[in-house]
């Protein structure tokens, strides 16, 4: 396994985002748990939101952003799997 791996959601042909490989356990679910706890917290705020009221780009920011949180998160959680191999 590499040193860095690029994150999924790396713009194509540019691996901006790299997860260290070798980062602690306990730094890599942190990190892991940081990214899902701000996606729930998203997606709460969501389910909050009136829809007659709120601008229909608000609607797409927080998906957008639930989703690279997501994403990242299971990137994350994937590295521990490799490890496990």
């Amino acid at each position: 396994m590499s040193h860095y791996l690029p994150q999924t959601d790396n713009p194509v042909g540019s691996d901006v985002l790299l997860i260290d490989t070798r980062a602690s356990v306990s730094a890599l679910l942190t990190c892991a748990e940081q990214r899902f706890q701000a996606a729930k917290n998203l997606l709460r705020c969501l389910a909050h939101i009136n829809t007659y009221s709120s601008d229909p780009h608000d609607l797409s920011a927080v998906c957008e952003a639930s989703s690279l949180l997501l994403q990242q998160g299971c990137d994350v959680l994937g590295v521990l799997v490799l490890r496990e191999m």
